[in-house]
């Protein structure tokens, strides 16, 4: 794979892209927390924001995916998140910015990352050959592992030393580095002028391995989503400064990067063990911060091993269908289980609401171990 271009130059854009994501997922929360003292039910509503275009775009957007030219598509992608993510930078200077407006600016974003999302996700199969699809996922979540490590601590230091919104300048001007090597990708695209939108959530549901694989990731995105809405308004209150915390969940995530790298030689047995796993590190935290890192272990190990059951399973044209159809039933339940966090956050206080959270995320395992 390292001498195929069209492979490295989406992985390399990827990965430019996925670091400039971990200094959003940590600067936007802090906009909101340090800059208009959100509230915890602020802090809910706005990670609900950046999700809930699954559930409006999801399953239309797969559609498109598989009658567009993916390239083209993925590009416009990235441009539109770059565009959206200067707003908030724009505004503070301006002094219009508001929590409504970063919910705006959240979902404005995460619907063009519904899109690229799922466009990346049906071009993989179309540049890598089927027998590397589990090592190019290893590389992927590599890179994903990666950016979790330096983007918390990169974030840190930029809303230290600058400020939370212009650290989002950052993340813009990543996606303008992955819009630039997209449109160097030459590929042979697949394109399906047929079927319904409903093709994906028929093929998905009907086959017993792969409803059994989402309906596990998205019962752990619901529990995971309810966790890490709170997770940064926890460390703040806790006395962490920006920059500790972004250096805490660079560490953390360096657990990830491990789970990521030894993935691959774990087989699909591992799966329902990572789960678990990434459960009991995320109720952790309230022990220790750095019990994060178990929780990134399980997670980078059950998405190596998990994503290339759907591209065994999925036709090549109806890739963008399928991922559509699980994405959406996955990061569906993201908007709700933030909303779930911020719930429980405000009745319960910030700690329980972690544990249950971290509770529920382990217990997810249960859909790949009893036989349904």
């Amino acid at each position: 794979m390292r001498r195929d271009r069209a492979f490295l130059l989406l992985w390399s854009g990827q990965s430019i892209s996925l670091a400039g994501s971990q200094v959003t997922a940590l600067a936007l929360p802090l906009v909101a927390a340090l800059t208009l003292s959100a509230t915890a039910w602020d802090m809910g509503l706005l990670a609900a924001c950046a999700r809930a275009p699954y559930l409006v775009l999801g399953l239309p957007a797969g559609a498109w995916v598989d009658r567009l030219p993916r390239r083209p598509l993925l590009v416009t992608c990235a441009l539109g998140q770059a565009a959206a993510l200067s707003v908030v930078p724009l505004a503070d200077v301006t002094g219009t910015l508001s929590v409504p407006l970063l919910c705006a600016v959240a979902f404005t974003a995460g619907a063009f990352a519904v899109f690229g999302d799922i466009g990346t996700l049906a071009l993989v199969p179309l540049v890598v050959p089927p027998d590397r699809l589990t090592r190019a996922q290893g590389a992927f979540e590599t890179s994903q592992s990666t950016a979790q490590i330096a983007g918390p601590a990169v974030a840190g230091w930029l809303v230290a030393t600058f400020s939370a919104p212009v650290a989002l300048l950052a993340d813009a001007l990543s996606f303008l580095v992955s819009a630039a090597t997209l449109a160097g990708i030459r590929v042979r695209d697949t394109v399906d002028r047929g079927g319904g939108v409903l093709t994906g959530v028929r093929l998905v549901f009907g086959q017993r391995l792969l409803r059994r694989v989402t309906l596990c990731t998205a019962t752990h995105m619901f529990w995971v989503s309810a966790f890490l809405a709170q997770l940064p308004l926890h460390l703040a209150r806790e006395g962490l400064s920006p920059g500790r915390i972004g250096l805490t969940l660079a560490i953390g995530a360096a657990g990830g990067l491990v789970g990521a790298l030894v993935a691959p030689r774990l087989g699909e047995r591992a799966m329902p063990v990572a789960i678990a796993v990434a459960g009991l590190g995320a109720a952790g935290v309230v022990a220790h911060p750095l019990s994060i890192a178990v929780m990134w272990w399980g997670v980078q190990v059950y998405h190596v091993l998990q994503v290339p059951i759907r591209y065994r399973l999925t036709p090549p044209t109806l890739h963008g269908r399928v991922n559509a159809a699980i994405r959406t039933t996955v990061w569906g339940t993201a908007p709700l289980g933030a909303l779930v966090g911020g719930v429980l956050a405000e009745a319960s206080g910030l700690a329980p609401a972690l544990v249950v959270s971290g509770a529920g995320a382990g217990l997810a395992c249960l859909w790949l171990v009893v036989r349904r």
